[in-house]
């Protein structure tokens, strides 16, 4: 990047950083309530010869790592290596604006921790004339339950449970990954699928006890999952073992609304508990997130369009479901073919396939179901 494009970086990105300001202080500037293409936690650390060529040096650099963590937030593991090349230009004016925090400058050394908003409508050409697929689809918040095992004791709720403590620590205290800074500014984004650790309150120990998690009871399950506002639960049982000094973390994890066996995994090394604790946790969290993509990732070539009824007792209850529908990235377009009194008749037109489609609108508390050779659309919260 030369000097002058340096400048003239530092000058759109700082004007757009005024505008975001102003959105931060509640006045209204027309920021998007969308923020899946807000990009934050970027911590930069540059030096020049001066504060300002420092600050400009730490915000390209910047700009080009959130793209980077917006990419691979999109897209599967296996796609990450084919990020495409992007110039600076095409990455500035993709950015509608940034925000700062925690800024220190000296003579010639910027310290900061940024946030870049990018458009969505100037990113996603580039990953679909690159052939990449991607997924903007967001789950709803799926809770974990770290049993612990020790001596024979099975502890959820009760102490010690070293294992759900190092959870807590990790969601609850911030203590994100060590390692490369593509972790870090990987792990600081809003996850796809956002979990929740119980913090063990006493509605929680009233909702589910640590056999009718090891058991999967699905009534104590459901209650706690709604406690939450949850769609899942995953129960990680975890036993230690400590041999002259080399440990062993055995994990058996299983998800409420998978029907599937549960998932066993050995984790060796660690120079403390809590490190293969933590290095656990992070690839069980990654794991859910690139399962929930594997999912949702459309094939956008394949284009449907499904005839629905929903039963309404007002057009309050239409307009509710129509706005959730109109939220799911999957779908293009919505039209009412009829509406009366109790009934709405309405066509959706989508990308991808109809369990994708299922799958999106149950994260927004709407039911597909086929009844009886007609398509009808529910709202869970509607009766």
């Amino acid at each position: 990047m030369t000097e002058k494009q340096i400048k003239s970086l530092s000058r759109t990105v700082f004007a757009s950083f005024g505008v975001f300001l102003l959105a931060f202080l509640g006045l209204t500037v027309g920021a998007s309530a969308n923020d899946f293409y807000l990009v934050r936690g970027i911590s930069v650390d540059k030096s020049a010869p001066s504060a300002i060529e420092a600050r400009n040096l730490a915000v390209a650099e910047g700009q080009r790592r959130a793209f980077g963590a917006l990419y691979r937030k999109l897209t599967l593991k296996s796609y990450y290596p084919d990020m495409p090349e992007v110039t600076d230009d095409q990455l500035t004016a993709m950015i509608t604006g940034f925000q700062v925090s925690n800024e220190k400058t000296s003579a010639g050394r910027y310290i900061a921790n940024l946030s870049f908003e990018f458009r969505q409508e100037l990113v996603l050409p580039i990953l679909e004339a690159n052939n990449i697929p991607y997924s903007e689809s967001v789950s709803k918040p799926i809770i974990v339950l770290p049993i612990f095992e020790d001596q024979g004791s099975k502890n959820l709720w009760e102490e010690p449970n070293p294992w759900r403590d190092a959870w807590l620590d990790v969601f609850e205290g911030g203590a994100g990954p060590e390692g490369s800074q593509q972790r870090k500014d990987d792990w600081a984004q809003k996850k796809l699928m956002p979990v929740i650790i119980p913090s063990g309150t006493l509605d929680d120990l009233k909702n589910i006890s640590v056999d009718q998690a090891i058991y999967m009871d699905q009534q104590a399950l459901t209650t706690l999952q709604d406690s939450y506002g949850a769609g899942a639960t995953l129960v990680a049982y975890a036993s230690l073992q400590n041999n002259n000094g080399v440990r062993r973390l055995d994990i058996s994890y299983q998800r409420s609304d998978f029907l599937t066996p549960a998932v066993v995994e050995t984790f060796t090394g660690g120079d403390s508990d809590e490190d293969i604790f933590r290095a656990a946790i992070f690839d069980v969290v990654q794991n859910l997130q690139e399962s929930w993509k594997d999912q949702n990732v459309l094939d956008r070539s394949i284009q449907n369009r499904l005839a629905i009824t929903s039963k309404i007792n007002n057009l309050q209850d239409w307009l509710n479901i129509k706005s959730k529908a109109e939220n799911i990235p999957a779908v293009q377009s919505i039209n009412v073919r009829e509406l009366s009194v109790g009934n709405v008749f309405w066509e959706i037109s989508f990308v991808g396939d109809l369990v994708q489609l299922k799958s999106a609108l149950a994260q927004r508390d709407l039911q597909l179901q086929n009844d009886e050779g007609y398509w009808t659309v529910t709202s869970g919260n509607q009766f």
